[in-house]
């Protein structure tokens, strides 16, 4: 029961913080793309490198694992709203800007896992 609420828990902040990258986009600056949900999973991408090699070479405390993988980076992350927002762009027929959103979340995305991975090493 206590893994739900660590769950829970990170889930609140990582989708608080979601919220908040978004909201700073949205205000400062005048753009039609998705760029909140770009940013959001590209820190989660590489969040989740460094998880990686931190969580699973490391001795850590498993109760952290699910909070911050599971609950942080899982609601702070979000292919829903990729999704969404693709599937918009598209029926507003912006072809070139879906297909740049696409990329952009898959191709950096890896590279932004890649990344925390190498750095994680270190920790």
């Amino acid at each position: 029961m206590l893994k739900f609420i660590f769950i829970g828990v990170g889930g609140g902040i990582g989708a608080s913080l979601r919220y908040l990258v978004d909201s700073i986009i949205v205000q400062n600056y005048l753009i039609h793309f998705p760029l909140g949900t770009l940013i959001v999973n590209l820190i989660g991408c590489f969040l989740i490198g460094v998880a990686f090699k931190i969580f699973y070479y490391r001795i850590v405390h498993t109760k952290f694992i699910p909070f911050f993988i599971t609950g942080f980076l899982g609601a702070l992350t979000t292919f829903s709203s990729y999704a969404l927002h693709t599937f918009q762009l598209l029926e507003k027929k912006k072809i070139k800007k879906a297909i740049i959103n696409i990329l952009l979340n898959n191709f950096l995305g890896m590279i932004f896992a890649l990344l925390g991975s190498e750095l994680g090493q270190f920790f």
